[in-house]
This record gives structure tokens, C-alpha cells and sequence, in this order.
């Protein structure tokens, strides 16, 4: 087998899957251009918590940083999956039901995406709309600060555990 061979049998691979997955496309587009403005967003608001609070918030705690990539890159590989198996499940397995599993995955995506985006942009943020939905959203301002939330976690648990305990002593 020489490598003009291989590689026509390379490209036939690529192309019948691409051929396969063409109508997952669109929304495998969206939902990348709607994680790029989350991670944009959160960027954003790392910028402001260090303007805001530069005494909390690390020096390169505004700069884009490459295990922050990776998570990028491990919640496209995540949705990208859940979208070609919604896919695939709609029209391999679910094809008698009227319902397009493939809008319902991106349209979740997208749905969490957008929530995370106004989380972002309502932190550190003194507009009135931004105080008005903090009231249903959370604040990610603490996540830039230069603080260790491995103990606040620890503490929560013996909490639950001692009220646990109080609840079957009762």
C-alpha cells in the first residue's frame, strides 16, 4: 500500500464523516460561537474584579490562561459530543418521534452558555439591571480573587454532617 493510497482512504474516512455529521453544523457552530463569548465574558469580568478589588485579585489574574484553554476546550469536546449523539439518537433510535433531540442538546447549551454569560456580565458590575439580576443569578466576582475555596468547601460538608446529626438526634 504506497501513501497516495493511504491517504485516499485517509480523505474517503473524513469525508464520509463529514458527510454523516453535515447536519449537526450548524448548531455544533452556534454553540462554539456562544462558549467563545462565555469564556470572552468571563475574561471580561476578571478585568473588572482586578480594577475593582486589586488588592484580592492576583497580578495575572486578568490574563487568558491555558488550563482556563482546557476547560474551554474539554466544554466544546463536551457539547460537540452531546450534540452528534442527540443526533444520532434522533435519527437512528427516536426517528418515529417529533421531537429534534439535536435542537433540544444545543438549545440546552445554549441556554447554559447565556446564563454564565449575564453571570458574568452582572458581577462587579454596578448598573442598576446588573443588581436587579443578581438577585437570581450568581456573582463570580470571588472566583478571580487570590483566596483558596478548597476549606470553604471542607467547612460546608462538616456543616451538612453536624446538621445531619442534629436532625437524628432528634
Amino acid at each position: 500500500m504506497t501513501i497516495t493510497q493511504i491517504l485516499r482512504w485517509a480523505f474517503a474516512g473524513v469525508g464520509a464523516a463529514l458527510a454523516i455529521f453535515e447536519p449537526t453544523l450548524p448548531y455544533l457552530l452556534i454553540c462554539t460561537l456562544v462558549i467563545f463569548a462565555d469564556c470572552y465574558t468571563a475574561w471580561s469580568l476578571s478585568r473588572r474584579a482586578a480594577k475593582a478589588h486589586p488588592d484580592k485579585v492576583t497580578k495575572d489574574g486578568h490574563k487568558f490562561q491555558s488550563h482556563h484553554f482546557g476547560h474551554v476546550l474539554l466544554t466544546l469536546i463536551k457539547s460537540y459530543a452531546l450534540i452528534i449523539m442527540a443526533y444520532l439518537i434522533s435519527r437512528h433510535i427516536t426517528d418515529g418521534i417529533p421531537i429534534d433531540l439535536t435542537k433540544v442538546a444545543a438549545g440546552a447549551i445554549c441556554f447554559w452558555q447565556i446564563w454564565s454569560i449575564l453571570e458574568n456580565e452582572s458581577s462587579c458590575n454596578g448598573a442598576h439591571w446588573a443588581k436587579v439580576a443578581q438577585k437570581i443569578l450568581v456573582d463570580k466576582t470571588s472566583q478571580h480573587f487570590d483566596i483558596d475555596l478548597s476549606g470553604l468547601c471542607n467547612d460546608t460538608e462538616k456543616d451538612t454532617k453536624a446538621a445531619e446529626k442534629q436532625e437524628e438526634n432528634k
